[in-house]
């Protein structure tokens, strides 16, 4: 999947280079430079420093966008450490005169808690990933993306369990949990993570493992996104795949197909073996297949990896009947990765979820039938897509802050638009839909799918039974709220969250 946290698009590459977009952006997101005037309010220690991108700077208005272009702010100062030293020094100094700022790890961010109007740690440069074959094991750091990552690892024929989005950074994927094709036979991205290079509350940099700083250690793996420190660096156990089977199942968009397909589905995956993966994907218009030439604008489809050099022979006797399109191919983990590894390129865009405790209802899923057909008839210039993806196999059997483990599987639902002036249609359009979704359904999400509408409730909805151990870690390790943003964790139920470096 596409999931991780924390993104920017830092040096003096044009944007629209960048991203390749047929469409203009917002003029608001390039303003003149006299329209800034930001610079008389930073600290001397922060002025003039090698790594510091400023208002004037000619980089500024690429550095300080992310990944969802919905949101236009002008920080202060943009810093891009090269070393732990420096971002030990500008912890201090944001300490120090008690600054808000955010921290940037180099992904998606899909609201802005990898923003601030006043400072940003973007931590880019951090992107080292050195595998040691003798001990099965990775060093990554945080600035790195999946992209890479899959690519530098798949080149000797291993792979650490991760999402399949390219530009998603490691750093906020592993911190959140991290959901992808491998998950059911791994585990999460986190449950792989043997240490963590740490700069805490401090500024001292520590190294937290289960046998340093265990609770802590604890909290990282699946609660730690911004609110205990500044991750570096990430030891995983890293697992030899020299083969995987991709295998896709397509058929034409049909309203009247959606709740035969979803109940085959659920019905199947119930008792998968944890060497199958599956994700069931509803889209429109449907682009990201293995042969988009070939596909209608709208279109359904069951994905995953069998991690096997057996045949994939066990959609038969569950979809034959139902006559897809299939497509199955084998090879490495590397190779087969092309099929998965696409994303939308439109700038604006909205995220929700819902972790299944069980199978959807009849009714639920003919609420996802209503919808799509609604939506089909309109033929809007926008993407909806929903993935619903199977827990099971690993993901139960590892102690960490990710809630609830335990879960039938989950449900992504994507909001993709080219023009800003969309947004307020589009983001109605998300929440009317998601408020109709029945209780029954699930009250939980996928912390990573970071979801502003969530308000007050995000520390149940995120991370249920869990959020008192949380919130202990977080008295212990920043009893002074160093690291917050809108939905970190907070000293104490209901306590300041610190919105406003946010």
């Amino acid at each position: 999947m596409f999931v991780g946290a924390m993104f920017s698009l830092c040096g003096d590459q044009p944007l629209h280079d960048y991203l390749s977009l047929p469409y203009k952006l917002s003029e608001n997101l390039f303003p003149v430079k006299r329209q800034i005037s930001l610079t008389d309010f930073i600290p001397p220690e922060l002025m003039h420093l090698d790594y510091g991108i400023y208002p004037e700077s000619p980089e500024y208005n690429t550095a300080r966008l992310i990944f969802n272009k919905r949101f236009v702010y002008f920080p202060k100062a943009i810093f891009v450490p090269t070393t732990p030293q420096e971002v030990q020094y500008l912890v201090g100094v944001l300490r120090k005169y008690h600054l808000p700022f955010a921290i940037q790890s180099g992904g998606h961010c899909i609201e802005p808690g990898s923003l601030s109007s006043y400072y940003v740690i973007s931590l880019k440069n951090f992107n080292s990933i050195i595998p040691d074959t003798t001990t099965g094991q990775v060093y990554i750091g945080v600035g790195a993306k999946l992209e890479t990552v899959i690519h530098t690892l798949g080149l000797i024929d291993y792979a650490i369990p991760s999402g399949t989005c390219p530009s998603v950074g490691v750093a906020g994927l592993t911190l959140g949990g991290g959901i992808g094709l491998l998950s059911r036979t791994y585990g999460l991205t986190c449950d792989s993570v043997q240490s963590i290079t740490f700069v805490n509350a401090d500024s001292e940099i520590i190294e937290v493992s289960a046998t340093s700083y265990p609770d802590l250690f604890w909290a990282l793996r699946g609660g730690g996104c911004g609110s205990y420190g500044i991750a570096l660096g990430f030891t995983f156990n890293m697992h030899y795949i020299p083969v995987v089977t991709y295998y896709e199942l397509i058929w034409n968009y049909d309203p009247h197909l959606i709740p035969d397909i979803m109940v085959a589905w659920q019905k199947w995956v119930k008792d998968l073996t944890e060497i199958i993966s599956s994700v069931l994907a509803i889209r429109h218009p449907s682009f990201h297949t293995s042969r988009p030439e070939e596909n209608p604008p709208l279109a359904i489809r069951i994905f995953g990896l069998k991690v096997s050099s057996e045949p994939f022979t066990e959609w038969e006797n569950a979809f034959q009947c139902l006559h897809p399109s299939v497509f199955i191919e084998s090879g490495s983990y590397l190779e087969m990765s092309k099929y998965w590894a696409r994303e939308s390129n439109l700038p604006f865009l909205k995220y929700k979820s819902r972790i299944l405790m069980k199978p959807l209802t009849l009714n639920a899923i003919m609420d996802v039938t209503r919808f799509f057909t609604r939506l089909e008839r309109r033929n809007p210039n926008y993407l909806v897509y929903f993935e619903f993806e199977r827990f099971g196999g690993q993901i139960p059997n590892n102690h960490t802050a990710f809630f609830p483990r335990h879960a039938f599987g989950w449900w992504a639902q994507a909001y993709f638009w080219p023009e800003q002036k969309q947004s307020e249609k589009v983001l109605a359009l998300s929440r009317r839909f998601y408020a109709s979704i029945p209780k029954e359904v699930s009250r939980y999400c996928y912390a990573n799918l970071v979801d502003y509408d969530l308000g007050k409730h995000y520390l149940k909805d995120y991370y249920g039974n869990h959020v008192d151990r949380l919130i202990r870690v977080k008295q212990k390790y920043d009893p002074t709220n160093l690291f917050h943003w809108k939905q970190s964790i907070p000293l104490k139920r209901g306590g300041c969250r610190g919105e406003t470096s946010s």
